[in-house]
């Protein structure tokens, strides 16, 4: 699973304050388990609202073809464990790109439908004004207007709190903007003189994304200063004792394997909604990178992934 969609299931776990009021139909009573018993499938956020109805919400981060199809899955999936409950789906799309997924699918014997919003459709300003951190933190998703008011109000919200609640702020908003670029450029600029150690395994990112990223250049030039930290998991295993070059090339050996293991397995539940049985154990068993590689490649291009499965990793 990608780190910012660890990040969204962990913000909304605890509620958002202003943002839950504009997404739910109506007050949030209690959280549900998002594990879905004889089934697989995990949602992102299940609640139970005021009204006993049950709110399902999915945060996609890329425009998925198959959304409709896992949507459904999740559906009926859902009803099957609240059977006299009316379900409301909503799909929050927070990618960079253009909206293009479809919210209903219609084949033979069967119309199915939810809801799609893109989270900039949201003024990050009603955001921003809210007492509640996160819903703070999640305005860098939103529609944006003034960078450098929102990265202040960030900074701020900041300063009340302790070491470790800002390290952990932190991280969340240099994960969410992942999806965000030019702010997320502008964020890690702006928090450089504030007193937080990141640290190797805080922050991972796509390989093609490594050497680009601004949390990446600022790790190494922290890294060769005091030979203690690095931006993120490439170089993971780098430390004074085992000497800084030694440990860069090791870590970054074991880094790419381990974090491209960990990408076919996202990659599929992404794709999928679950995880198909065995394939843990058997990525696991992989230790051969450019394989590995154009496999995720595959992964990511194909709509057919369990075709990709079977022909590469006979599942």
């Amino acid at each position: 699973m990608p780190s910012k969609d660890i990040a969204l299931k962990d913000i909304f776990e605890e509620v958002p304050h202003r943002l839950s009021k504009i997404l739910s139909p109506a007050p949030i009573k209690e959280l549900l388990p998002t594990a879905l018993p004889s089934t697989e499938l995990r949602v992102d956020f299940l609640a139970r609202l005021e009204d006993e109805s049950i709110l399902h919400m999915e945060f996609q981060s890329f425009n998925d073809a198959n959304m409709p199809w896992r949507m459904l899955r999740y559906y009926t999936a859902i009803a099957e464990k609240y059977k006299t409950h009316n379900i409301k789906q909503l799909v929050v799309y927070v990618g960079n790109e253009k909206l293009r997924m479809k919210s209903s699918l219609k084949i033979k014997n069967l119309v199915f439908k939810y809801e799609i919003l893109d989270i900039r459709q949201i003024d990050c300003k009603v955001l921003l004004e809210s007492p509640d951190p996160m819903d703070r933190l999640l305005a860098c998703l939103c529609k944006v207007e003034d960078e450098v008011h929102l990265i202040e109000k960030l900074i701020k919200t900041m300063e009340s709190m302790n070491e470790e609640e800002r390290k952990d702020y932190l991280l969340k908003a240099l994960t969410l903007t992942e999806l965000r670029p030019n702010l997320r450029i502008k964020l890690t600029e702006e928090v450089k003189p504030m007193p937080i150690v990141v640290r190797p395994e805080d922050v991972k990112l796509p390989k093609r994304k490594l050497k680009k990223d601004p949390l990446y250049k600022l790790g190494l030039e922290e890294g060769k200063k005091e030979g203690e930290v690095i931006g993120i998991e490439k170089g993971r295993q780098i430390g004074i004792q085992e000497g800084k070059q030694i440990g860069f090339q090791e870590g970054k050996q074991i880094g790419e394997l381990e974090f491209a293991q960990k990408m076919v397995i996202t990659i599929t539940e992404d794709k999928l909604g679950y995880v198909p049985e065995d394939l843990k154990e058997r990525v696991k068993d992989i230790k051969d990178r450019e394989f590995l590689h154009a496999l995720i490649k595959k992964l990511i291009n194909s709509e057919k992934v369990l075709e990709v499965l079977k022909e590469e990793l006979n599942i």
